[in-house]
């Protein structure tokens, strides 16, 4: 569901997930100075078996999930444990409800909107030109490209009827219309990719963009579109964007937050109240604290919450520079941002004026806007609902051990 904000690659570190340590880690902390230091048994891997029983049995094809949710686990050298496993088949439960292509509700009507509203900001040739390539047929297609706009199902439908039209027009155009500079504007390539309405894909809805990135520059866009509209591919790239990074969290509701609203969100959003409360400057705790594109580079002008963070500065941090601070920000979708004199500065000032243990995370406050969704929707309530169906997930395991 996570799209168009900022990049959220983040920085990862191969060997492990913090996580599914952290429980024995505070254990270990908690043990009394001078006591031997208890020894912390890594967490079960779980076998394709344990996995299938994990998977709600109305799933079709449970097993071969199951092996796909472990070969994605082993692709990042994340164990295969209970929490780990259980939070992949959370979020796969949450988008798709076990469909590697999920269908989009009103998917044609979403489409056809979008089409007519771009149609409509060229005037009258717009509509014409709309119209025209729409009549038009793909090779070896017996139907036109509105008669399969209008029985459009899933993602991969419609990414296959984008690229059937461009090349259509790339090919017919010049005898069709008399203007060239008109279907450039509206069936250029970069035109159409902006008008899909549709920028998450397969079983985990992962961000096409995400799954770019993690492929590398010398990567083919179609390929990796294709690869998200199956099973494996989805559960790989979804699987990638949710435990790809290292976190400090204490329970996985806070992935759960970050895998909407993107890498370290939570984190950052529990910071922003911080400053807020230190500065008393209202804040929007959505996790960002620079502005970005709708690329996800930073924008140059300043956010609210960076502005906040240079009064801070000001108020109770004058060792540190303007310079220090910004250069610090610039870092926030890093796992690296929690060392530096920034980061650190705020969590020190926040204890010594409450006198009380900042907080590592909270939620988010994000509202999503997306085609897909009905009703107003937020950050917190995917979490939640997330989080929900990872307990079952538990709970079933608990089950499986105790018989």
């Amino acid at each position: 569901m996570e799209d168009g904000g900022p990049k959220r690659s983040g920085a990862r570190r191969r060997g492990g997930w913090r996580v599914a340590w952290a429980f024995a880690a505070l254990l270990t902390a908690c043990a009394p100075r001078g006591a031997p230091e208890p020894v912390v048994p890594p967490p079960p891997r779980l076998s394709v078996a344990q996995v299938t029983r994990l998977i709600p049995s109305h799933v079709k094809e449970r097993e071969g999930w199951a092996r796909d949710v472990l070969a994605a686990l082993e692709a990042e050298d994340v164990p295969a444990s209970p929490v780990a496993v259980c939070s992949v088949l959370a979020i796969i439960e949450q988008e798709s409800g076990f469909h590697a292509d999920p269908a989009v509700p009103g998917l044609p009507r979403l489409v056809r909107a979008r089409l007519e509203e771009h149609a409509n900001t060229l005037g009258p040739l717009g509509r014409k030109a709309l119209a025209s390539v729409l009549a038009g047929k793909a090779p070896g297609h017996k139907r036109t490209f509105d008669e399969r706009l209008k029985t459009l199902r899933t993602e991969r439908d419609l990414d296959r009827l984008f690229r059937d039209m461009l090349a259509y027009y790339e090919r017919a155009y010049p005898a069709t219309f008399a203007t060239m500079d008109l279907a450039s504007t509206l069936f250029s390539s970069r035109s159409l990719a902006d008008l899909n309405p549709v920028t998450t894909a397969g079983s985990m809805q992962v961000s096409v963009r995400y799954a770019l990135e993690k492929e590398g520059e010398d990567a083919d866009p179609v390929k990796v579109r294709e690869a998200l509209y199956t099973r494996e591919g989805g559960v790989r790239f979804g699987t990638s964007r949710l435990l790809g990074f290292e976190a400090a969290y204490p329970q996985p509701l806070f992935r759960f937050a970050d895998y909407n609203a993107g890498v370290y969100a939570s984190r950052n959003a529990a910071l922003q109240a911080q400053v807020s409360q230190l500065t008393r400057l209202p804040l929007v705790l959505d996790g960002d604290l620079q502005l970005y594109d709708k690329n996800g580079e930073p924008r140059s002008e300043d956010s609210k919450s960076l502005k906040a963070l240079l009064v801070f500065r000001q108020r109770h941090a004058p060792e540190l520079s303007e310079r220090q601070v910004r250069r610090d920000v610039g870092k926030e979708k890093e796992e690296g941002f929690e060392t530096t004199d920034t980061f650190r500065a705020v969590k020190r000032v926040y204890a010594n004026e409450t006198g009380e243990s900042p907080a590592y995370a909270q939620l988010p406050q994000v509202t999503l806007e997306s085609p897909k969704l009905k009703g107003e929707r937020t950050t917190a309530w995917f979490a939640r609902s997330v989080d929900a169906r990872y307990q079952k997930c538990q709970a079933r395991h608990r089950a499986e051990q105790a018989k």
